[in-house]
């Protein structure tokens, strides 16, 4: 039924990634699904700037510890951008679509009071990603 999941992953590693990422490495491994974990990342106020290789080390390193837990082929993909708040959505439903991903499992939070005024990451994917979107709470 699916053949290939993307897991969008902020690199801090919060607890709702790591679900998701378990979510998803059980989907995996039962459909006998690729995995492709997914980063957008830029210069944001009050976080420390990485470099392309710290960021490319803490992807692999996440990538191998989801491939070694799920038993499935585990890729990833940092996204650049310029500003992240304003283009980590677009960003993640575009590369969905490149990647011919057939599935995206998110993590996301409990709803706060902004979730009724802006929409999550996860809720911006569930209406605007051409893929399921299986969303973990």
């Amino acid at each position: 039924m699916y053949s290939h999941i993307m897991i969008p992953v902020d690199l801090h590693l919060p607890p709702e990634v790591r679900k998701a990422a378990k979510v998803a490495a059980a989907i995996a491994e039962w459909q006998g699904a690729k995995i492709t974990l997914v980063s957008v990342t830029g210069t944001q106020p009050g976080d420390p700037v990485q470099s392309d290789a710290a960021i490319d080390k803490n992807l692999r390193d996440f990538a191998k510890q989801l491939a070694e837990s799920s038993g499935t082929e585990v890729a990833y993909r940092n996204i650049h951008s310029v500003d992240v708040a304003a283009e980590v959505d677009g960003d993640l439903t575009r590369t969905a679509e490149e990647i011919e991903a057939d599935l995206i499992v998110v993590g996301t939070h409990a709803p706060r009071i902004t979730d009724y005024i802006f929409s999550s990451h996860a809720g911006y994917l569930a209406k605007h990603a051409s893929v399921s979107v299986f969303v973990v709470r």
